[in-house]
């Protein structure tokens, strides 16, 4: 039987997958097909690429220095803020001319195109340009043109993707979901640290200065309201899909006390996800059992 893993979107909560697929496959639970939506996408993309969790782990806990700030400095354009040259640099370096196909298993990863509304999965084609359009957050990002398709974020129509591991022979099917609801919280008054300004706080601060509308109280900028409306939205999203699509196991990890840049707390946000993983383990390896025998039984 082919086990399925779904990774969700999430920001630098997406992270937590890393800690997720740590525990399951000190399980034993290793998947046969990976999809992933944004930062799943990516995360998905790097652990299939370098066959081993630990490595791609190993690589995450340098965000919490500097190897990933570098590539995300803000250049506003007229459809993105972050320096598109900088983000396909860095996703260069990480895959480089690598095709989905060539992958040693299957891999898939949605978008969505704004022009006609539909959404666009990822199965074969490079690997970088697939990435690269499940992670268009729309204002961060510059949308990803392909044909006559302009590509953003594949959360907006499938946040926890699923329905595609089903069509494509999982007969088991393990959802991770990284959204879960939180308020907005003040903006801080103190300065950055050491470890933020080296990393995306940097980024914070310029979206402070830029965007803020200067009230006393320090209500949230432009692009924090943006983004925690798309989760909002996308909590709901999420629940309706896993009701009429429903994976055989689901793995919520809890985030509401992390933000969608803080990709400089990576040890603590894969920690969460080990944490969530080890609670659902004995549920997830028993419903696997189940499954199994039904279908030893039928077969």
């Amino acid at each position: 039987m082919k086990v399925g893993i779904a990774l969700g979107g999430g920001g630098a909560k997406g992270l937590a997958h890393i800690g997720v697929l740590k525990v399951l496959e000190a399980h034993g639970i290793v998947p046969d097909l990976v999809a992933g939506t944004s930062i799943g996408a990516l995360i998905g993309a790097l652990y299939l690429l370098r066959g081993d969790i630990h490595a791609v782990e190993a690589y995450a806990l340098g965000f919490e220095n500097s190897n990933l700030y570098p590539h995300l400095v803000p250049r506003p354009s007229s459809s993105g803020i972050i320096s598109e040259k900088r983000i396909q640099a860095f996703l260069h370096g990480i895959f480089g001319s690598q095709r989905i196909e060539d992958l040693d298993r299957p891999f898939f990863c949605p978008a969505a195109d704004i022009r006609s509304g539909r959404e666009v999965m990822f199965g074969r084609g490079s690997l970088q340009q697939a990435v690269r359009a499940s992670i268009s957050v729309p204002v961060i990002f510059k949308p990803v043109r392909l044909r006559r398709s302009y590509l953003v974020d594949g959360g907006l129509l499938n946040p926890v993707p699923v329905d595609v591991l089903k069509k494509n022979g999982s007969g088991f099917t393990i959802a991770v979901n990284v959204i879960t609801p939180r308020p907005l919280r003040p903006r801080r008054l103190n300065k950055a640290n050491v470890k933020e300004k080296l990393l995306l706080a940097r980024l914070d601060n310029y979206l402070s200065r830029k965007l803020v509308s200067g009230r006393p109280d320090r209500e949230p900028n432009v692009i924090e309201t943006f983004l925690a409306t798309m989760e909002f939205m996308q909590q709901k999203l999420i629940a309706a899909r896993l009701r009429n699509d429903a994976p055989d196991a689901t793995i919520h990890v809890e985030t509401a006390d992390f933000k969608f840049f803080e990709f400089y707390r990576p040890a603590a946000i894969i920690r969460r996800g080990e944490a969530a993983a080890r609670r659902e383990i004995d549920d997830v390896l028993e419903s696997l059992r189940r499954r199994q025998a039904a279908e030893k039984r039928d077969g």
